[in-house]
């Protein structure tokens, strides 16, 4: 991987091939990931970024789950782009029509989404605390699932569940894709066990 020496630029890491480049050449775009279900914000090269763009709108024209285009719509809005027609709540084939077209204008260069500043170093710990301090709360509450009564394993469950919603949260909002993905996995692997050795007792 090759970076800018000498220079105070920010250097960015394609999502694609993982070369690091100026962000001046990064293509801030939509990507569906399949492990947390949504469009979440990705970083393209200058090589990269149509091929996967293409592939954000095939899957938009073809989505049949309106929480698909739901995600979308929300990721415009993070980065400022808002659609009227999904805050009034106009039905999903109508905003992914518009969608299409705000695709449309990410290819022709009519949009063009910055990654933003640096978040602050106090708040970017005091969200990484928080998450932590929620997914301790969940694991309490797991194990607290074995060794409760069984009239009270149910409450176990629904706050250790919550708590990694909390922190699925944060994580989200703090642009940490990758601790949505372990978290929402810890989360359906918790609901797993619940549904499969303790739903219906107690």
């Amino acid at each position: 991987m090759a970076t800018a020496e000498g220079s105070d630029e920010r250097q960015i890491v394609c999502s694609g091939c993982f070369q690091v480049v100026a962000e001046a050449v990064i293509h801030v775009i939509p990507y569906y990931n399949d492990d947390v279900a949504r469009f979440v914000t990705t970083y393209r090269c200058e090589e990269c970024w149509l091929p996967s763009l293409e592939e954000t709108r095939a899957r938009l024209e073809n989505a049949q789950d309106d929480a698909e285009t739901a995600s979308l719509a929300a990721f415009f809005e993070h980065h400022g782009v808002f659609v009227h027609e999904f805050r009034r709540g106009d039905p999903a084939p109508v905003v992914r029509k518009i969608l299409v077209r705000l695709i449309a204008m990410l290819r022709s260069g009519d949009i063009r989404l910055a990654i933003g500043p640096l978040a602050r170093e106090s708040h970017a710990q005091a969200s990484a605390l928080e998450m932590e301090r929620n997914e301790k709360l969940a694991e309490a509450a797991y194990d607290a699932m074995y060794e409760a009564r069984p009239h009270g394993v149910k409450d176990c469950y629904e706050e250790a569940h919550g708590y990694l919603t909390e922190a699925i949260a944060i994580a989200s909002k703090a642009g940490l894709d990758d601790e949505v993905t372990r978290l929402t996995a810890r989360r359906e692997h918790i609901t797993n066990v619940y549904n499969h050795q303790f739903r219906g007792i107690g």
